[in-house]
């Protein structure tokens, strides 16, 4: 059997009379023929049918109304829907279609779809959703409908806003009539011998093969085939957003909230502005968040449910978001994080995004960019060098500019701008036992590179030692050798090499020279 929704208590039309009204001009307007004026009068018991002041209220029953067909306009459409009309070829459903009684309708994976009836009642249908519409009349010019729409699969959205509107939805497990309430189907795919309802406002009457079942606001059910609905169940309370900012500048988006105790998964749905739209996103989410890069910059509407061990979907909260990213900041890459310049240059790189016409960097010591900002407005390249800079730690970012509109700043990056290590100035001292190299001492901290080598190219290194002291001794080799030093700042940063120099062995005394020729002037005597 079908599932009833919310109904009102009774099938009747309250009518308040307007200025000019009389039950004559009001039964040729709104009911079957003219014979059921008789019947109004008795109805409501009017003793002066020709004293109705305005307010007056009358009841009519729905039966008693004119009915006509109606028509049924496709607001919005996402993915593929196909509409398949009596007997004829499955064709592609588009926004602002008509549809008619009779008419099958049948969503893909990923697709949805929204509805709006002659009475104003919106009905949104989920992905895997297949649905007829049975019955598509409305009352007159009364502005209530008569709908009945048989669900066999998948999950729609309701909202009726006129009350006494006759609003029935058949699922192969239980039905449902409503006037003038919110509330939800679902016919699992995989169990299409079960039914779901839930009711956000109003009431909901459910029926099954073997009873029914009043569901108020706030509560849910569960109908399967051959039996009677289940114990009304209290629905889920609406999850707890957390820091979700007035303006959202940077992708991806990230949704997060507190677990709802009881919660088996979570559905998470975005509408662009309103709720006059199909949802962009619609999906299940087995953890407490939400990330995604793909949404274009707009504001969207927030809705995000938590769903029990039934499957049943609980109470919802609802916020904006406005999402302002684009266009997307570069990606600094020089200087890299933490970097050490030395000099008074700084030489800046940066990504290229897409949809960019020119960039605008900033330079400060503050890392809040309040003081001290230096601001490159124009660039259009990826590269820029600043000269000269000041030493100090300091701060930048990048943004993208298209058009006249600039997009959020990149991420922050810190580096130190340092003096050049000087070169040492190299002494020496020697004798004919030792020799000694010295230099200015550096900074605290720092260390000193000597090399002393056979060669002038210090290929064959016959010292090559980091010293804590600008100072080095040793005995005077006995041929000549090369030496060179170099800074070793406290970052391990490296300066330039002094100048190479060369120390030559001690000549000797003159007088051995003559030794030789003496002794063959006495050898030869």
């Amino acid at each position: 059997m079908p599932v009833t929704g919310v109904a009102a208590e009774t099938d009747e039309w309250l009518y308040s009379f307007q200025p000019g009204d009389n039950l004559w001009n009001l039964t040729e307007r709104f009911l079957i023929d003219q014979s059921y004026w008789n019947r109004l009068v008795r109805l409501n018991k009017i003793d002066h049918p020709r004293q109705m002041p305005p307010g007056t209220q009358v009841r009519i029953p729905l039966q008693w109304l004119k009915v006509s067909p109606a028509k049924v306009r496709v607001l919005d459409v996402r993915g593929k829907v196909l509409l398949t009309r009596g007997e004829g070829v499955p064709q592609a459903l588009e926004s602002g279609a008509l549809l008619q009684r009779s008419d099958h309708l049948s969503l893909g994976e990923d697709a949805s779809l929204l509805l709006e009836f002659a009475d104003g009642t919106r009905q949104l249908l989920g992905s895997n959703t297949e649905v007829e519409l049975v019955r598509i009349n409305r009352f007159s010019d009364t502005g209530i409908g008569d709908t009945t729409i048989r669900v066999l699969q998948g999950k729609t959205e309701n909202k009726v806003p006129v009350r006494g509107t006759r609003f029935e939805i058949r699922t192969p497990s239980a039905n449902t009539a409503v006037r003038g309430t919110r509330f939800r189907v679902q016919v699992p795919v995989a169990e299409k011998h079960r039914s779901r309802v839930e009711v956000i406002a109003g009431k909901v009457n459910v029926s099954g093969d073997e009873g029914r079942l009043v569901l108020p606001a706030g509560f849910g059910t569960v109908v399967e085939q051959g039996k009677a609905p289940a114990p009304a169940v209290k629905l889920l309370p609406a999850p707890v957003l957390e820091d979700v900012p007035d303006v959202i500048r940077r992708l991806p988006l990230e949704l997060r909230w507190r677990p709802v105790t009881g919660a088996h998964a979570y559905r998470l749905q975005l509408f662009k502005e309103d709720t006059d739209r199909v949802p962009v996103v619609d999906t299940r989410l087995g953890h407490q968040r939400f990330s995604t890069s793909s949404l274009p910059d707009g504001s969207y509407l927030l809705r995000l449910r938590a769903v029990d061990a039934a499957g049943l979907e609980g109470e919802e909260v609802e916020t904006m978001l406005v999402l302002d990213a684009r266009p997307l900041p570069p990606v600094g890459m020089l200087p890299a994080p933490e970097a050490t310049l030395r000099g008074d240059v700084a030489k800046f790189e940066w990504s290229t995004p897409p949809q960019v016409s020119s960039y605008r960097l900033q330079l400060s010591p503050d890392p809040q960019f309040q003081t001290g900002v230096k601001t490159f407005d124009g660039l259009h390249e990826t590269r820029l060098t600043v000269s000269p800079l000041q030493q100090g730690i300091w701060f930048w970012r990048v943004a993208s500019v298209y058009g006249d509109e600039q997009g959020p700043w990149g991420e922050v990056k810190r580096f130190q701008l340092k003096p050049e290590l000087q070169v040492p100035e190299v002494s020496i001292t020697a004798d004919k036992d030792r020799l000694q190299l010295y230099w200015p001492a550096g900074s605290p901290g720092q260390r000193y590179h000597l090399q002393v080598a056979e060669d002038q190219a210090f290929h064959t290194l016959l010292f090559d030692e980091l010293l804590k002291e600008p100072r080095w001794s040793s005995p005077r080799p006995a041929s000549p050798v090369h030496f060179r030093v170099q800074i070793i700042d406290d970052d391990g940063y490296a300066g330039a090499w002094s100048p190479a120099q060369t120390v030559f062995p001690e000549p000797e005394p003159w007088y051995w020279f003559g030794v030789p020729a003496i002794a063959i002037i006495l050898l030869a005597l």
